[in-house]
């Protein structure tokens, strides 16, 4: 049994990791107080942003297609599977897997190898399931920076807190 597992783009780990561990930093430095709580409060989404991401995994395999995210996962077997469409806005892409019960999964292009992903799709489904527009992106897919920009961002953003409150100016 052939398995393809794909995962989110690995130079997105070391900045959400290094995001997630600079966030730790920050809470203990302002201790239990209420700023503290503050800065606890503001950076929990962006805690499950980051287990969302490092979480996220494809896997594809005779059985179907397994998406496991945070705390839950989707498995559909290929004979549910209705239909694989797609959708591109910029260089952002999204890949819509059609399946009987429940409502449609999405795959994102912070996936890599995103193309290889695309392709096994489109040959282990029948051709009258896939949509124009998916066959369209595989001949062309976008490459998304914007997250790992992001994310770097918010990474030197909160280094640049922390040593403002180490140098006393917070």
């Amino acid at each position: 049994m052939q398995q393809y597992v794909y995962r989110v783009d690995p130079r997105m780990i070391p900045p959400v990791v290094m995001t997630m561990g600079f966030g730790a930093f920050l809470i203990i430095l302002e201790g239990a107080t209420r700023r503290g709580f503050l800065v606890l409060a503001i950076l929990l989404p962006f805690y499950y942003l980051g287990a969302e991401i490092l979480a996220r995994k494809i896997i594809l395999s005779t059985d179907g297609v397994t998406v496991h995210k945070f705390l839950r996962s989707v498995h559909i077997d290929w004979n549910e599977l209705h239909g694989l469409d797609a959708v591109r806005t910029g260089r952002k892409a999204f890949l819509i897997l059609q399946r009987d019960q429940g409502g449609p999964v999405l795959i994102t292009n912070t996936i890599r190898p995103f193309d290889n992903l695309l392709r096994e799709l489109i040959e282990m489904l029948p051709a009258e399931k896939i949509s124009e527009a998916a066959r369209d992106l595989l001949e062309a897919p976008p490459s998304k920076y914007g997250p790992l920009i992001q994310a770097w961002i918010v990474c030197l953003l909160l280094l640049g807190i922390i040593v403002g409150k180490l140098l006393g100016y917070g």
